[in-house]
């Protein structure tokens, strides 16, 4: 991925934990399992472009147009091993060792406009993982589990394609516009939480990862103590 984006002059910084671990372990949080990186929209599209044509046989680009994936970011996966994770274990889809790809989206300056595109992309986002069979309750959450089976039968007022469509229109909406923020909708913190200043991603400088030189955003302490307080601490075992 690194060598893909040097060679076509695409940007992406290193992200949420996989900066964390970065920046304290000069590589993987001792207990993680994936990396996580980010790119704003255009250089996200470039990339999905691109890859299917540099990247080798030994890999596979995912996303919503490549494979029956729920995702709102694209992942690429290494073929021929599998990395299954619980609640998506029923979906027809690769499941190899992964590299997360999230792209970023301008969030309007109004507060009335944030409000409408948390709700409706927060809706959306679930109606789309519950008609695509991705699990979203444990066994013994039988609230959260009716409410979901309720939301399914909803679902299938559309299709699968439609909901993508609907999706991702409120998540590019205001990218023609100025924006002091940006967010990834597929963040696992919601929409207040992951709305990050842009300048943050404004600039880049390579740092350790695993005796590798990578790309991160220069203001990465603000970033990193943002979104985990005193990140230079490790939590307790």
């Amino acid at each position: 991925v690194d060598r893909i984006c040097r060679e076509n002059s695409i940007e992406y910084f290193l992200d949420c934990g996989t900066a964390l671990g970065a920046v304290r372990h000069e590589g993987f949080i001792p207990w993680d399992d994936d990396i996580d990186i980010g790119m704003t929209r255009d250089n996200y599209e470039k990339f999905i472009e691109i890859v299917p044509v540099k990247m080798k046989g030994d890999f596979f680009l995912q996303t919503t147009k490549t494979d029956n994936s729920p995702y709102l970011y694209a992942k690429v996966r290494k073929n021929n091993t599998i990395f299954m994770e619980w609640n998506k274990r029923n979906l027809d889809m690769h499941h190899g060792i992964y590299i997360d790809i999230f792209p970023f989206d301008n969030v309007p300056s109004n507060r009335i406009q944030q409000t409408i595109q948390d709700l409706k992309s927060y809706l959306l986002k679930r109606i789309l993982l519950i008609r695509m069979n991705y699990k979203v309750w444990r066994e013994d959450e039988l609230l959260k589990k009716s409410v979901y089976k309720t939301l399914r039968i909803f679902s299938l007022l559309f299709t699968t394609n439609q909901i993508k469509r609907k999706l991702y229109k409120t998540m590019i909406a205001y990218n023609n516009r100025s924006s002091e923020k940006v967010i990834t909708f597929g963040g696992a913190y919601g929409y207040k939480k992951e709305s990050i200043k842009k300048e943050w991603l404004k600039d880049l400088v390579e740092i350790n990862f695993e005796n590798e030189r990578l790309s991160a955003p220069v203001n990465h302490v603000d970033y990193l103590t943002y979104f985990y307080g005193d990140f230079m601490t490790p939590p307790p075992e």
